[in-house]
């Protein structure tokens, strides 16, 4: 998967696998009209700041993973 997205933050986790911060985000795409509830891992790396609930991001993939991550909007 390449491409993007711009979604609706609802939830952040922050978890570490071997010391690097990783965010598990539980987002909505905004062009999704069943509003399924999605969960990404955005690394710490690919995000300006720490993701809010309630947030508009745009998010950059490259085969399946997030590259970036920023406000959108």
């Amino acid at each position: 998967m390449t491409g993007s997205w711009r979604v609706r933050v609802h939830a952040v986790r922050p978890f570490s696998i071997h010391g690097d911060l990783y965010f598990e985000v539980h987002v909505t795409r905004l062009d999704d009209p069943a509003e399924r509830v999605l969960a990404v891992r955005i690394p710490q790396h690919a995000a300006p700041a720490t993701p809010v609930s309630g947030q508009i991001l745009e998010l950059a993939f490259l085969m399946g993973q997030v590259t970036s991550a920023r406000a959108a909007g």
